[in-house]
């Protein structure tokens, strides 16, 4: 059993849920705060994409860069981090702070309990400026996430995942990319953004999170409590995602750029989530078509027939989506299709090993107890759970998977229907 499986749950009076994972397995504490709000349009993506960059810059008590740093390394050097992520059709504004353990210093204060008031301070105490966040600052994000939106297309292989999942979910609020769009932000700045993320801290789920050695959970629990005293009322789901089952279009879609290896990325519809009896059969099938050296497709189209460079597949498990991603020469690409079709077909009528499923699941568990050796990819495992409302602890999720049959993964492989091809060849580079 892993020492660092399970997690205490609260709610604290003003409505933010709170899970804290007491272990002894990491010699500091991780204190994590999720806002997870719902993809809605390219505007308020943007809004939301830009708001943790420009509280990273400075609050009411530290109102810079370098009172912040100060404060930080007052606090023997605790990390401070802010990001945006996507987990289905939810955006997640992301904010962490990791402090030495309180039993490695030589305080009376717990400097666990200081971490969490400086992130507090951070989230929501920020710096005003004639009613609003500090121009500079938001002038400062908007450039910093403008440069991180353009160097998309730098990195060729995000970049053909992105539009992937752009035409595989054309019309679906997941096409939109994480960090808005450089459009969303220039409308951004016109509005009252301090206006807008007070409606968020009063509307939107918050989840956090507090892993490592502490005393008392219920002592932690106490203090967020009366620290965390933010005017609340909660209106907006947890989960926002919706799962398209059927009416799927098939879309192909080439485009150039100024390369010598061709990319692409082929994007298949499993109506299979967390939630789903299916589920842990999903990540079994998608280790066997693609996730693992041994898998069909690497196996195949990489080692026997030497027709890419690299070839992997990817799932997202929220949504209910699978990517196959490789980098080609782009005069194999139609045979490449073709391998795809029978593998998936293969999968489909069984013709496959018993010790490929056993070889997959030893992967598998192998992956998910390293999991439990970073306290970061704890808190990121049990979110996913979160969301698709499957609080399962890590035990749980490798219990489940030592269970999965051959059975079950042809049942999860007729379901699998692959619906868009997009190409990066070489060529002329677009904008």
């Amino acid at each position: 059993m892993l020492k660092t499986s399970k997690f205490s749950e609260y709610k604290t009076e003003n409505d933010i849920d709170l899970y804290i994972n007491n272990t002894d397995k990491f010699k500091t504490n991780y204190i994590h705060l999720d806002i997870v709000r719902p993809l809605s349009d390219e505007k308020n993506v943007s809004k939301n994409a830009l708001i943790p960059y420009i509280l990273y810059r400075g609050t009411k008590k530290y109102p810079t860069n370098q009172s912040i740093s100060r404060r930080l390394d007052e606090l023997y050097g605790a990390d401070l981090n802010v990001s945006v992520a996507r987990r289905g059709e939810n955006q997640l504004l992301r904010f962490s702070i990791e402090v030495i353990n309180d039993k490695y210093i030589d305080s009376e204060e717990s400097l666990t309990k200081k971490a969490i008031n400086f992130l507090y301070e951070l989230v929501f105490n920020p710096l005003l400026e004639n009613g609003d966040f500090k121009r500079e600052y938001i002038n400062k994000g908007y450039d910093f996430l403008k440069e991180k939106i353009l160097s998309l297309k730098n990195d060729k292989n995000s970049y053909v995942i992105e539009r992937c999942y752009q035409e595989l979910c054309r019309g679906e609020n997941f096409s939109l990319y994480t960090l808005g769009t450089i459009n969303g932000l220039d409308e951004s700045r016109k509005d009252n953004l301090y206006g807008y993320y007070k409606n968020i801290l009063k509307e939107t789920p918050i989840e956090m999170f507090v892993i490592g050695d502490i005393k008392s959970s219920s002592d932690i629990y106490e203090y967020i409590n009366n620290q965390y005293n933010y005017k609340r009322n909660k209106k907006l789901p947890l989960n926002n995602t919706v799962i398209k089952t059927k009416n799927y279009k098939n879309r192909e879609l080439e485009e150039e750029d100024e390369i010598t290896q061709a990319k692409f990325c082929a994007g298949i519809r499993v109506p299979i989530t967390r939630a789903h009896p299916l589920y842990f059969a999903l990540i079994v099938y998608n280790g066997m078509l693609g996730g693992f050296s041994h898998s069909k497709l690497f196996s195949t189209i990489r080692e026997e027939r030497g027709l890419a460079y690299y070839i992997n597949t990817r799932l997202e498990s929220t949504k209910g989506l699978i990517l196959i991603n490789a980098g080609i020469d782009v005069n194999n690409y139609a045979i490449v299709k073709e391998i795809i079709d029978e593998k998936l077909t293969e999968m489909k009528k069984g013709n496959f090993e018993d010790h490929n499923i056993e070889w997959t699941k030893k992967k598998l568990i192998n992956r998910y107890k390293s999991l439990s050796d970073n306290n970061h990819s704890i808190v990121d495992a049990f979110l996913l759970g979160l969301i698709n409302g499957k609080k399962d602890s890590l035990n749980y999720v490798i219990n489940s998977i030592k269970q999965v049959k051959k059975e079950d993964v042809m049942k999860v492989a007729k379901q699998v229907e692959l619906t868009t091809y997009y190409l990066l060849k070489p060529g002329r580079a677009q904008k």
